[in-house]
């Protein structure tokens, strides 16, 4: 009996700590193992910026920083956000708020995207940049690397996070900051 439970005891602890036990994350790219003992955290967004834009800021702050946009746009989500989402569109970044009201000078930025280099993050990062120079800029937090969409993410608490999506050279092409998704 005793062998049983411990064997029940044993399998509990495998698949309460190892997802791939349960089929979860199973992918070539997924590397976990029991016995990581990795002292990395999940990234703190509301430490990042990129093009000097932060997440939370309100339009005032982003038209000080870069001007008017190209254009800006403002819908009601109601499939994730249950929000309305105000995208404000600069050559080579794009950047997408949220907010209760229709009004875009309430909205709060909660993503912000990035496809040229005239937009680093606080650390210098910058599309077309090697996919080490955000690995080395980042190395305190936990990171996965997802070869099949070449992808470098560096995730928060919130399903948010930092992400390099990278070209055949390992170049970054893109830079997305994300608070958090729904």
């Amino acid at each position: 009996m005793f062998k049983k439970l411990a064997a029940g005891i044993g399998f509990g602890i495998v698949l309460a700590v190892n997802p791939i036990a349960i089929g979860e994350n199973n992918s070539s790219n997924y590397r976990t193992n029991l016995l990581d003992k990795s002292t990395k955290k999940a990234i703190d967004v509301s430490k990042i910026s990129i093009g000097d834009i932060k997440l939370g800021m309100k339009e005032k702050g982003i038209f000080k920083k870069l001007g008017k946009p190209k254009s800006r746009t403002t819908k009601y989500d109601d499939i994730c956000y249950g929000s309305y989402i105000t995208t404000w569109k600069y050559d080579g970044l794009e950047i997408e708020g949220l907010s209760s009201s229709n009004n875009s000078s309430k909205s709060e930025v909660h993503q912000i995207t990035a496809s040229s280099s005239r937009y680093p993050t606080e650390n210098g990062v910058k599309v077309g940049d090697r996919i080490s120079t955000a690995q080395k800029s980042s190395s305190t937090f936990s990171s996965t690397i997802n070869s099949e969409n070449n992808l470098l993410a560096y995730p928060n608490d919130a399903y948010g996070g930092l992400v390099f999506s990278l070209n055949k050279q390992r170049r970054i092409r893109e830079i997305r900051l994300l608070a958090a998704s729904c």
